[in-house]
């Protein structure tokens, strides 16, 4: 297996979510572009100190009571899909309505994707686009959403990323190309004022890696910072893998290549945190906080090294922990396997359970001060929404 084909595969298996599409010929004028040299990333290094060296690392303590972090309102969605397997989770909220995707497969190569709104008052849930494509992920800022749709071709995988405005149903394309030789579609991540992600441009020589941001209040994407990876014998240069762009700021996953060395790194964009990092499934970083998740593991790195981390493991150490979402700069959301979400408060170093085992729990969003879920089994599919401001 390539690095590229190794990257790529650990993407997927960190990024799987559901989301939402849209059609080309429904769009508008591109918005601006603009360079961010404020916030361009330092140049990476090769960093040689082991994960170990990072703080001391001290257990959770569990605590076995459920906790109720506010008011929590259960909707049951099995109605709507009686007879069809189904999955489905909430992507984005907005004042009354859970935003969420459904994807059918037409054929082998083809699908159909639709994006639903389900209406909480009402319990009204209606399809509110559809695509002929497949919807690789879906998110939302103010009162847009955004995702990514893709289909395959002879040369590639071929995406966009889609906005629609939520007040007029206007949709518009931010961007679009092909992803080749094992390079991924684009994945999307929000903060509180835009939406991020990189793209990629490969051919056999060489990998150029763009990190963007779109601004919503200045309608305008964000030229971030540009990385090359050299192939050949020896492969030079840098591979960015993985992001997330939080209210907190940027982190990045990247491989940097030189002399024939390789040298996996996790780092802000800020300057306050930069690891050697290996196996990593998923992360998440705060004010405070960096969150890394892996098999049997999952890591709450303080950003002062000095300061002490904690801790948490699964049932088994050949289960996985993922989905890390920051309440605050010291409270965070996580998932055990597919099947449990916890709680953790790293300002006392406790962590309890948010729900019980289910056969499948989604990875969790957090929106304008409300968490959300989806929780399915052979029969029922419920999405769960917890104010925490009430």
């Amino acid at each position: 297996m390539s690095r590229k084909t190794f990257f790529a595969a650990a993407l997927t298996l960190t990024l799987v979510v559901t989301a939402g599409c849209t059609d080309s010929n429904t769009t508008k004028q591109q918005p601006k572009v603009s360079a961010d040299q404020a916030q361009a990333a330092p140049t990476l290094e090769p960093v040689t100190a082991p994960l170990s060296d990072y703080g001391k690392y001290m257990p959770l303590k569990r605590q076995s009571e459920t906790v109720t972090l506010g008011s929590h309102q259960t909707y049951n969605l099995a109605p709507f899909f009686t007879g069809q397997t189904v999955v489905i989770a909430p992507d984005y909220l907005y004042q009354q309505s859970i935003y969420y995707t459904h994807v059918k497969q037409t054929s082998d190569t083809t699908s159909k994707s639709y994006i639903y709104r389900y209406s909480q008052g009402s319990n009204d849930n209606q399809v509110l686009h559809t695509v002929n494509r497949t919807i690789g992920m879906m998110t939302g800022v103010s009162h847009y959403l955004f995702w990514v749709e893709s289909n395959p071709t002879k040369s590639g995988q071929k995406w966009a990323i889609r906005s629609m405005d939520l007040k007029t149903e206007n949709i518009n394309t931010l961007d679009q190309g092909i992803s080749r030789h094992d390079t991924a579609i684009p994945y999307l991540d929000a903060s509180s004022k835009r939406i991020s992600w990189m793209t990629q441009e490969a051919t056999p020589n060489r990998t150029k890696t763009i990190l963007k941001s779109f601004d919503v209040a200045e309608d305008t994407i964000i030229i971030h910072q540009q990385y090359i990876l050299k192939e050949g014998k020896k492969q030079e240069g840098q591979y960015p893998f993985d992001f997330r762009r939080s209210d907190a700021g940027l982190i990045l996953h990247t491989s940097t290549f030189k002399n024939g060395h390789q040298a996996p790194t996790l780092e802000t964009f800020d300057g306050t945190f930069k690891r050697r990092m290996n196996g990593l499934i998923d992360f998440e970083h705060s004010k405070k906080y960096v969150a890394t998740g892996e098999e049997g593991s999952a890591i709450f790195m303080n950003k002062k090294a000095q300061k002490t981390g904690y801790q948490f493991k699964p049932a088994d150490n050949r289960l996985t922990v993922d989905a890390f979402r920051f309440l605050s700069a010291d409270r965070v959301i996580f998932r055990e396997s597919i099947s449990k979400l916890w709680y953790a408060d790293l300002a006392r170093g406790t962590v309890a359970p948010l729900t019980e085992m289910a056969d499948t729990t989604s990875k969790p969003i957090y929106v304008n001060g409300k968490l959300a879920y989806g929780v399915s089994d052979d029969e029922q599919i419920e999405f769960h929404v917890i104010d925490l401001k009430k």
